[in-house]
């Protein structure tokens, strides 16, 4: 009988043997003996990218040298470098699995698979993609914001971990709270009086596999999100999770296996693209077993991503990277939480503020849906990630106060701060009055914590006033501290967060420059040929 010949391992000095030992050590803190190497290789040919470090964390020298020889120590350093959320008494019995039968590899392997049980993880998705999902491939942008005269990535990071697409998740299921703890995520504790009638979302940032598939493309399950911002809108058909390469402190390179403009579904945002994979787990960079990303780069290939200008140009972003290969990009580092990526102060347009059916349910949400006639200038902030005041809580429209306060320096350089909403600001050039945030949801006679909005990469703080005295507001700060609260990602823990279960950080202190946009407001519209006709109208009468 003849035997196929296992196909060669990859030679010393191999980029795929160099990730191998980097991987190794990066977890462990030594090299890998040659043997070793080899072993792993053939585990990394045999079931892919993925297999890689459960390999490593079920080896003696991960449970000896970084776990310090500890059982219980061990099975929660595991579970935590392989992104898992087990329950104490989880950790316990498989502790006592090792006290008994020893730290033998084949004890350690069980332990590993019974955390990150074979399937846990999507493969790489193939065939057509949902039907829903092409809606959001239309190439459509009207009045899409650009903030720069060069396309570049404004920025990008590993939002949150494994809360992307969990098997069962419903708002009907009795389990939905369990399910959403258990992959990692929080459970709002609701106190409203339309608590009974809320959506899932009000409850968990978490998303079930069903709404995946129609924001992604496919069903994939228990991925990161990780957000990209770009300073120009991309061509929505040119989206694909091929096209993006993260680069892992372990020297991984992962491909992302999906990508969308979610939730940035508006035909006058679609600057972030969202990108679905396993980039990394929740273990702050610097302690033992952390795995994050250092570098995004976008791929040459037969089907570039594709931004768009000023003017209508389309240019391939084949070629642009964010990170220098070192720096941490987590929300899970003290200190990186979610911040502000631009700022755009321009006349209140409301062209643009529609998306395909399908994905409506937070419109109309704009200004003048809001505020009517008095919505004159919109200052739009671009986030590095859903804004939040939790995690979970969406942003009220009445929030202005609580998180955001405006800059304003005059002709002879004397700096004012606008702190609240509703009163008119008496300034040389004229007034100003900020009346409210928008481009969250509906507007609505009073806001609880059933209240759900948009979670996109936009907010607008919507302003009246003489144009003269709008013009001198310089910045947009966010100070985070005292009176004023900090913002949260999606991953943030919730009001009830689960014991013992690492959530993301809130976000920095920061003070955002505003760019100028009253005369020209940076914005390209560009509509696919034979669409024209489709999307003829994108402003309501008044805009």
């Amino acid at each position: 009988m003849l035997c196929a010949t296992p196909a060669p391992l990859p030679g010393i000095g191999s980029h795929a043997r160099e990730v191998v030992i980097r991987a190794y050590e990066t977890l462990v803190g030594e090299s890998p003996s040659l043997a070793e190497q080899n072993r792993l290789l053939r585990v990394e040919a045999r079931l892919g990218q993925n297999a890689l470090v459960p390999a490593i964390v079920a080896t003696p020298a991960f449970y000896n040298k970084t776990a310090q020889s500890d059982p219980v120590g061990y099975v929660t350093l595991a579970a935590a470098t392989l992104d898992q959320f087990p329950s104490q008494a989880e950790i316990d019995r498989l502790a006592e699995r090792i006290v008994v039968q020893g730290a033998r590899p084949q004890v350690l392997n069980r332990v590993v698979l019974s955390l990150n049980p074979p399937g846990s993880k999507s493969a790489h998705p193939t065939g057509p993609t949902n039907p829903l999902y092409r809606a959001l491939q239309q190439d459509v942008l009207v009045n899409a914001d650009y903030y720069s005269d060069t396309p570049s990535i404004l920025g990008a990071t590993l939002g949150f971990t494994n809360i992307l697409g969990v098997p069962g998740l419903g708002v009907s299921s009795s389990q939905a709270e369990a399910l959403a703890r258990r992959a990692g995520g929080s459970w709002e504790t609701l106190s409203g009086s339309s608590a009974g009638t809320a959506s899932l979302r009000a409850y968990t940032s978490n998303a079930a596999v069903s709404g995946i598939a129609t924001n992604y493309g496919y069903p994939v399950k228990y991925t990161d999100g990780f957000p990209i911002e770009f300073s120009w809108p991309v061509l929505p058909s040119s989206v694909s999770g091929d096209d993006f390469r993260v680069v892992l402190n372990t020297g991984q390179v992962v491909t992302a296996l999906a990508a969308s403009i979610t939730p940035n579904f508006e035909y006058n945002e679609r600057s972030t693209v969202v990108i679905l994979g396993y980039f990394g787990n929740r273990i702050a960079p610097g302690q033992p077993g952390a795995i994050y990303p250092v570098k995004l780069e976008l791929a040459h290939s037969r089907n570039p991503l594709k931004l768009v200008g000023p003017g209508g140009v389309v240019v391939s972003a084949a070629g642009l990277s964010y990170g220098d290969g070192v720096t941490p990009m987590t929300a899970y580092n003290p200190g990186s939480g979610p911040k502000l990526v631009g700022a755009k102060l321009s006349v209140m347009s409301t062209a643009g503020e529609s998306a395909p059916a399908a994905f409506s349910g937070s419109l109309p949400n704009d200004g003048v849906s809001l505020y009517g006639e008095a919505a004159e200038y919109r200052l739009r902030v671009f986030t590095s990630g859903g804004f939040s005041p939790d995690g979970v809580r969406s942003v009220y429209p009445t929030d202005f106060s609580r998180f955001f306060r405006l800059q304003t320096v005059d002709a002879d350089g004397v700096v004012r701060w606008l702190t609240e909403t509703g009163v008119p600001y008496q300034l040389p050039s004229g007034t100003i009055t900020v009346l409210g945030l928008a481009d969250l949801g509906p507007a609505q006679s009073s806001y609880d914590d059933s209240y759900v909005e948009d979670h996109d990469n936009q907010i607008d703080i919507v302003l009246s006033g003489d144009e003269a005295a709008i013009a001198t507001i310089k910045a947009v700060q966010i100070p985070a501290s005292g009176s004023y609260s900090p913002f949260y990602n999606p991953g943030g823990p919730g009001n009830d967060p689960t014991p013992g279960v690492p959530y993301t950080q809130p976000g920095p202190s920061l003070t955002q420059p505003v760019i100028n946009a009253l005369a020209d407001p940076m914005t390209v519209t560009y509509i696919a040929p034979g669409r024209a006709g489709r999307f003829a109208r994108y402003a309501r009468p008044g805009s």
